[in-house]
Parts: structure tokens; sequence; C-alpha cells
């Protein structure tokens, strides 16, 4: 003998289930790559270039983050994204005393380096990691 449940209680449950599920699901989501990735506001980090190297050679920043190159050599010096072409900065743009921003916002890791002192893995190279 099949009984049907006429009082509404198993379709409030079974519902209730798939909210579950879809809130369990989302929570287990990340933010990683996705645009609307929260941004830190008005946050600037410094990397210095000197004579033949960057410092620090890696640099962790929230995603939203400013990163300032400040050449602090006595010569001038590119940098370079290995795996990008939308930021950067050109030796006649970054000599000595120059500064360079660039504000990241998305999470991933992003390798740089100078072509007048190394090659994109040796060198004068560095790492930007975003988190977020």
């Amino acid at each position: 003998m099949i009984t049907r449940d006429t009082s509404g209680v198993g379709r409030v449950l079974g519902r209730g289930l798939v909210v579950a599920s879809l809130l369990a699901l989302g929570a287990c989501s990340s933010s990683r790559g996705r645009p609307d990735a929260p941004l830190v506001q008005g946050v600037v980090a410094s990397v210095s270039a000197t004579d033949n190297t960057f410092g620090p050679l890696d640099k962790t920043v929230a995603n939203g983050t400013t990163v300032e190159w400040k050449n602090e050599g006595r010569t001038g010096h590119a940098i370079q994204p290995v795996d990008a072409t939308d930021w950067g900065v050109e030796e006649s743009q970054f000599g000595p005393d120059a500064t360079y921003q660039h504000r990241f916002t998305k999470p991933g890791t992003y390798r740089y380096y100078c072509p007048l002192h190394g090659t994109a893995k040796n060198g004068m190279v560095g790492t930007v990691v975003v988190t977020g």
C-alpha cells in the first residue's frame, strides 16, 4: 500500500534540503580568479629595483593592492611580465629614482623580470602573488 503525505511537511523538508545543498556548494567555491573577488582599497606594497636584483624577490599582496617598484639602482631597469602584456615598464621610463605602479585586481601569481639584467627564468627576476 502506498501512502501520500498530504500535510505538506515532505515538500517543505525537501525544499529545505535543496536550499541547504545549494548553500553548502556555494561555501565550497573559491573566489580565485573571479572578477568579483573583494578588492582592497588604498594599499600600496613596495618593491625595490637595485643593481641586478628586485627586493623582495617574492611579494604576496591582497587582491586590489597597488605594487610600487622604485629604481634604487645606479642604472636603468625594466619590468617585463612573463605571461602578460597589460602591465610593465620600459627602461626609458624606469631610470634611477623612478617609480612604477600597477594595481593587481585578480588573484594569481605574476612573474616578471628585467630583460636588461636577466631572462624570464634567471637573473633579475621577481614574483607578485595576489591572494583573494
